[in-house]
Order: C-alpha cells, then structure tokens, then sequence
C-alpha cells in the first residue's frame, strides 16, 4: 500500500493523496494509518476493523471513520480507533449510521441501505473536498 501511495504521487506530482477502504479494505486503510504512512492527506476506512494495538504516531491524514450500529465485531475496535486518533491528535470524526449492519454500502448485498449508504457517500466526498482538494 506504501507502494501505492509512492505512485500515485508520482503520477500527480504535487497533489495531495487519500485513502478509503471497506470492511477489509477499511482495515488495510487502519493499517497504512499505523504503518506511520505520513503522506496521506486524509482517509475514510468504511466499516473496517482497528488494528490491535494499533498506534497512529507519524500519520498526518484527517480520517473520518464510517461504522454501522448494527457491527458488532468491527465496532468493538470502534473506542480504540477513537483513543488512538486523538492520541495522534489527529483530525477526525467518527460517525455510525443507526440501524444498519456491516457492508451498508455495498449495493449488490442484502444489507444495503440506500439512504445511509447515500449519506455516508456525500460525508466522504465533503471529507475529502475539505482535506484533499483543498
């Protein structure tokens, strides 16, 4: 993933670069956070579970962290993600859509659900908007 942030600013020399992911995509996007990934501008991990132990120290992104209140298992990473971003003092919001399960956003599974995945949508883009093409 390093390796792939390397490129992209290779490709666009100058531009600022971001990250999001879901459900293990949204993992990964903790896990380039802890690897001390400093050249992220901002990420969004969607429903995605915090790495044990994991530690934010040397990332600069503003993440905003998506969660569905129904996720038990990837919400029980939820406070942890929280303490470590704040401990990083990074910029960030944790926002959990009510009454919806993991995958929320993905259109092609039986807990999709439109509005939320719509709202979260719009959350991204403005997230992104404020920190990456700004």
């Amino acid at each position: 993933m390093k390796a792939g942030v390397t490129e992209l600013r290779r490709r666009l020399p100058g531009k600022k670069v971001a990250a999001t992911g879901f459900c293990f995509g949204g993992g990964m996007t903790w896990l380039l956070l802890a690897s001390k990934e400093a050249r992220l501008a901002a990420a969004v991990p969607f429903y995605g579970p915090f790495p044990e132990n994991g530690n934010l120290a040397g990332a600069r992104a503003a993440v905003l962290g998506i969660y569905a209140e129904l996720d038990t298992r990837v919400n029980a990473t939820r406070s942890a993600a929280r303490t470590a971003l704040r401990r990083a003092g990074l910029r960030h919001q944790i926002v959990t859509y009510p009454d919806v399960d993991h995958a929320f956003f993905n259109p092609t599974g039986s807990r999709y659900d439109r509005e939320a995945a719509t709202a979260a949508y719009r959350r991204m883009l403005a997230w992104f908007g404020t920190y990456v093409a700004a």
